[in-house]
């Protein structure tokens, strides 16, 4: 029976992959990925972040014997990193849920069958290092059929808000009296003083200067923040032009007369928001809690248009909690394959366990 299901399937590492062709999309429709499985990030993904990483492409790539039909994708990069070499899904700091991209059917022969699954691990480039991250704590089961490891905790959480109409009452449910008082009247003010408005982009030239906005807003407020790179920048301007046209990304601006105040960039999928980057001009407008206003009202507009969830993405920033969100934990794969690879993964993992204890003491 397993000889039989693994026979049914060609595996094949290559060196590249056409992300926009129909049989990508076909199988990411019919797959449960996320929004950063998507044809347009993950060609934005290769085309500009990879090369300026000094990150080569492979692509673990399965099809059916005999009609060729797509029915999987694991996309992959390698790069030197303190001289070993990395083996890493297509993350560099950009996405935040990895998963490989499989129909239901495949899944189901790799459950089924552990010769598909050697074949599959053995398919995967020579490595020091295999890192996979970050994978929420659902699809760690995905991970594990195609690599055989167990998840390793890393210590942070994504959080997501479910949504419900109408939107008061949803607010009313999730947000304390305070909170959405203080927000309240905050709106009320920022309206009265400056005649403020937001509005959704869909201009590529107007979302082109509303994300360069946001880089130069966001400049010194965070420690290594990728959008300070130019390559970084023009790869969130791409996907944010792109994904405009065929609602995969959204880009939000306040204005407060001739002033743009903030700037919200997020991308969607089948209902939910996935928040990314936000800059605020905190210097003259900071008495307005303008990032506040924006989720506010973001999430208002999202309700009301049919949205069901607002992800947060990971990252346990104290904020995020006001909004109701659930936290799911995050997860990493690792493993060795050298002498150098065993050194390096013990370092890892001793890291994350220390962390892990200073959280804990920090509770």
């Amino acid at each position: 029976m397993a000889s039989t299901i693994s026979a049914k399937y060609s595996i094949e590492l290559a060196p590249d992959f056409a992300f926009l062709s129909d049989e990508y999309s076909a199988l990411v429709d019919a797959a449960d990925a996320h929004v950063y499985q998507q044809p347009i990030w993950l060609d934005a993904f290769y085309r500009i972040i990879a090369p300026n990483r000094g990150a080569r492409p492979h692509f673990l790539v399965v099809r059916s014997r005999g009609d060729g039909i797509l029915q999987f994708v694991l996309p992959l990069i390698v790069r030197r990193k303190f001289g070993l070499r990395l083996l890493e899904t297509a993350d560099l700091g950009v996405s935040d849920y990895v998963v490989p991209v499989g129909l239901p059917a495949f899944w189901q022969d790799l459950e089924n069958d552990p010769s598909l699954r050697r074949k599959l691990t053995t398919a995967l480039p020579r490595f020091d290092l295999l890192r996979m991250r970050p994978v929420r704590e659902e699809d760690c089961r995905k991970f594990k059929l195609v690599t055989g490891m167990d998840p390793i905790p890393l210590g942070f959480s994504a959080h997501a808000s479910v949504l419900r109409k109408p939107y008061e009452d949803w607010r009313k449910s999730v947000l304390n009296g305070s909170m959405r008082k203080m927000i309240d009247r905050k709106r009320r003010k920022l309206h009265r003083d400056h005649s403020a408005s937001l509005e959704e982009l869909h201009d590529p030239a107007e979302i082109q200067r509303a994300l360069t906005r946001l880089a130069l807003l966001r400049a010194g407020r965070f420690e290594k923040d990728p959008i300070q790179q130019e390559f970084v920048l023009r790869f969130y301007i791409d996907v944010a032009q792109k994904g405009a046209t065929t609602g995969l990304a959204s880009t939000w601006l306040i204005k407060a007369g001739g002033d743009e105040v903030g700037v919200l960039f997020g991308v969607t999928l089948e209902g939910r928001f996935y928040y990314l980057l936000i800059g605020c001009d905190y210097d003259n407008f900071g008495q307005y809690s303008p990032g506040l206003l924006m989720y506010d009202g973001i999430m208002n507009k999202w309700i009301e248009g049919g949205g069901t969830c607002f992800d947060f993405t990971i990252g346990d920033e104290a904020f995020k909690r006001k909004f109701g969100t659930v936290a799911t934990k995050m997860h990493m794969f690792l493993s060795a394959g050298s002498l150098i690879g065993r050194i390096a993964r013990q370092i890892v993992v001793w890291r994350l366990n220390k962390r892990l204890e200073l959280s804990e003491e920090g509770q």
